[in-house]
Formats: C-alpha cells, sequence, structure tokens
C-alpha cells in the first residue's frame, strides 16, 4: 500500500519533468536582454529548481494556489485584509506580517502592481504563493535598504477578508487605538531616556510643554521664525550614541527649506531662535522619524540631538 502512494506522489513530478520537458518549456528566453526577460528566466529557474508547478499570468507573475478560497474575488478599487510574508528567491524575508502577528489591511490599488494583479488571483479564505518580477514589484529603484533594485520578490499570502464600510471603519478605530496607546508608552519611555542622557552628560536644557529640550548657546535676533516661515539653517544631527546621520557642515551648504516641510520636533525647536541664533534640540521620537524611522541611519523609535544654527529666515506678512 505504501508502495502505491508513493507511485501517486510522484506522478504530478514524472508529468513536469518526464522526457527531458517541462511544462515551463517554450517559457525561457534564449537572450534575454530586458530585465522583465532576465527575471523570467530567473523565476523559471527557482520554479524548476525547487519542483514547484505554478502558473503564469499573462504579465508575467507566475503563482501557485494552495487553497482557492470560497469567497468573492477582490478587485482592485476594493480594501482587503491580507497576511503575507515575503521574501527573496535566495528564501530571505524582507517583510512579514505574521511576524508582527497583525494582517495588512490597504486599498488594493495603492500597492505595487504585482499585488494589484496578483491578489485577486485568490478568493476570500484563499492562499498561495506569488513570485513576482522586478517590474510588477519595485523596479530600478527597489524598496530603501530591503529590497535592492530590480528585485525578484515572493510572497506567501492569504486573502483574508474584502472589508466592507463598516468593518473598515470598526479597523481604523480600533488601530489608531493601539498607535495612541503605543505612541503614549513610547512617549513616557522617550522621556526618560532623555532626562537620564542630559543628566548624564551634566546638560541643562530647557523643556516645551510637547517634550523637546533645547539649550541655547545665541538667541541670535529677537524676532523669530514661525510655523510659516522658510528657513536657512546649518545642522548636524546625531543618535544620542553620537552617531551622525545628517550634517550640512559636511556638504559644506546650509539647507533651505519651509518649516511646515519638517518634522514636528524642528517646527517646535528652531523657532526658540532668531537669525543667528544656535544652539541644540533633543528631539523625542515621537516628534521626529517615530516608529517607522527614516532610511539614512535613524533606526525605528530614536531620540535625536539636532545642533542647529538659524542662518536666516522669512515669514510672510500676515493676511
Amino acid at each position: 500500500m505504501k508502495k502505491l502512494n508513493l507511485l501517486f506522489l510522484a506522478l504530478p513530478l514524472l508529468l513536469l519533468f518526464s522526457c527531458g520537458g517541462n511544462k515551463y518549456d517554450g517559457q525561457r528566453y534564449e537572450n534575454a536582454t530586458s530585465q522583465s526577460e532576465i527575471d523570467q528566466n530567473l523565476i523559471l529557474d527557482y520554479l524548476i529548481a525547487s519542483n514547484i508547478d505554478a502558473e503564469r499570468t499573462e504579465s508575467g507573475i507566475y503563482y501557485t494556489t494552495e487553497n482557492a478560497g470560497t469567497g468573492a474575488n477582490p478587485v482592485k478599487e476594493d480594501v482587503v485584509k491580507v497576511h503575507y510574508k515575503g521574501y527573496f528567491l535566495d528564501g530571505k524575508t524582507f517583510d512579514s506580517s505574521y511576524e508582527r502577528n497583525e494582517p495588512a489591511v490597504f486599498p488594493l490599488a495603492r500597492v505595487v502592481q504585482g499585488w494589484q494583479e496578483g491578489i485577486p488571483l485568490f478568493k476570500e479564505g484563499g492562499k498561495g504563493t506569488l513570485y513576482i518580477p522586478s517590474h510588477l514589484a519595485y523596479g530600478p529603484r527597489g524598496a530603501g535598504e530591503d529590497i535592492p533594485p530590480n528585485s525578484i520578490i515572493a510572497f506567501d499570502v492569504e486573502m483574508l477578508d474584502i472589508m466592507d464600510e463598516k468593518e473598515l471603519a470598526d479597523y481604523q478605530a480600533e488601530m489608531m487605538a493601539k498607535q495612541a496607546e503605543i505612541a503614549e508608552k513610547q512617549k513616557v519611555e522617550d522621556e526618560k531616556i532623555l532626562v537620564d542622557y542630559l543628566a548624564k552628560n551634566n546638560i541643562k536644557a530647557e523643556k516645551t510643554e510637547e517634550g523637546i529640550y533645547y539649550t541655547i548657546d545665541k538667541p541670535g535676533s529677537s524676532k523669530k521664525p514661525t510655523i510659516d516661515s522658510k528657513v536657512t539653517v546649518n545642522y548636524e544631527g546625531t543618535l544620542l550614541d553620537g552617531k551622525k546621520f545628517d550634517s550640512s557642515y559636511d556638504r559644506g551648504q546650509p539647507a533651505t527649506f519651509p518649516l511646515k516641510g519638517v518634522v514636528p520636533g524642528w517646527q517646535i525647536g528652531i523657532p526658540k531662535f532668531g537669525k543667528g541664533g544656535a544652539g541644540k534640540l533633543y528631539i523625542p521620537s515621537g516628534l521626529a522619524y517615530g516608529p517607522q524611522g527614516s532610511p539614512g541611519g535613524i533606526p525605528p523609535n530614536s531620540c535625536l540631538i539636532f545642533k542647529v544654527e538659524v542662518i536666516d529666515f522669512e515669514t510672510p506678512p500676515a493676511k
């Protein structure tokens, strides 16, 4: 009986790879030149080497279906709830809702084309894997530090739900409450971190009601910038451990920008200095880059120090 079972288990592979051929014959580009052709060959190499029997969409996405699901298929205009794990063909995971223990909810029209086309392949309750060529994912730009340019990406996905208006409203309210709770806890933690840092380094700083600490080396002019001002500033940004992540001094060029366009910590802190003023801002993470951090050296939930010098500013007349 065991031999019979093994025989039946082997049949799909025999059908897929017998007589030197396979179901992917004719899909390979012999002289691949474009990135999409190169990607298709690489996906085919992976599928064949891994004995994966996948289907292909017209645009070039390969996919397997573990469970087709029984509900409705989403369309581009829908908001969907999806569990997923994203990884490269070498197996390295770059993102996972499973690890966060929180499904992702998003308008299907707002994600990469590979998801816009791939997620509707599954009904509600469906489950499978998408193999997405780079031109249908993040293309030649990649995505931050996690996804290099021209990366083929795979996603194990579960299409959990197409959300109606009430479900979406309830979900958004729940997420806002969770985020507020997390933000409040982080605010308390940031306050302790900053107070400890200032005490350890014998720094006497003033504190704003929002939670920013600051020191003034030179106050500058009596007239101060406002939230509506365009400011020109020299600055150096560091983490509390002293690691520098940005500096206009290093570039030899002050930065000019509308104050409304920067993080809240700067919107609150820069107006403490007039023209010619200089000092330091000690900014809690919630008034900087928060739980997302920022590419280029700012980890999530980082308190930041900015050495600042206000070179000049312009404030439009009040209307």
